[in-house]
């Protein structure tokens, strides 16, 4: 690439974790729509829900992960370091660790009534905690999934445009600014660096 090639011009800094993370979004997805699925059968507590959380819950949290998945890795392929964006790392990591809560409170119906990992863990009394965490964790799961997506597909328009050329929006005037104090020209520098 000539140094006036729109694509030498913008770098992104990683590491070889970064750059095969959207691989390793895969099976991590594949592992935690098994594990909101069926975690519960660690204990022995698989029951008449497992199928309606596989199917309804496992699928598209799955399905969200895939694509954003490949929407960061279609986005990092445009950069030399085919490095995923900090952000979109530091979202899969969240999604991931509030999706794991997410099945650990997720309560099921076996023969002895409503039960999860957490409940199995400290007492079955505890089911009505259990349902509290589960609501909050559920709804936490889908959002980060879908702003996942949502993440990739920003990261992707950004990343079109800078390789058309094209200026910098308000809005990411106004990142960069946040992000480098010292100015835009720093900004540019810290780019150029990478």
């Amino acid at each position: 690439m000539s140094a006036s090639d729109p694509a030498s011009a913008h770098h992104r800094p990683g590491s070889a974790l970064s750059g095969a993370l959207p691989v390793i979004m895969i099976a991590v997805a594949a592992a935690l729509a098994l594990w909101v699925g069926f975690g519960r059968g660690v204990a022995g507590l698989l029951g008449s829900l497992t199928p309606v959380y596989a199917a309804a819950i496992g699928l598209p949290i799955l399905l969200l992960h895939v694509i954003a998945a490949a929407l960061f890795r279609r986005d990092a392929l445009s950069y030399p370091s085919h490095a995923m964006s900090r952000r979109g790392m530091l979202t899969a990591v969240a999604s991931w660790a509030i999706t794991l809560c997410f099945g650990f409170f997720l309560p099921d119906s076996t023969a002895h009534g409503m039960q999860s990992l957490f409940t199995h863990a400290v007492g079955a009394e505890y089911v009505e905690l259990s349902y509290g965490f589960v609501n909050i964790f559920g709804v936490l799961s889908v959002a980060l999934a879908v702003a996942l997506v949502l993440l990739a597909l920003t990261d992707l328009r950004v990343t079109a445009r800078r390789l058309r050329g094209e200026p910098l929006t308000e809005d990411e005037r106004l990142d960069r600014l946040e992000a480098h104090p010292r100015g835009l020209d720093a900004a540019s520098d810290a780019d150029a660096d990478a």
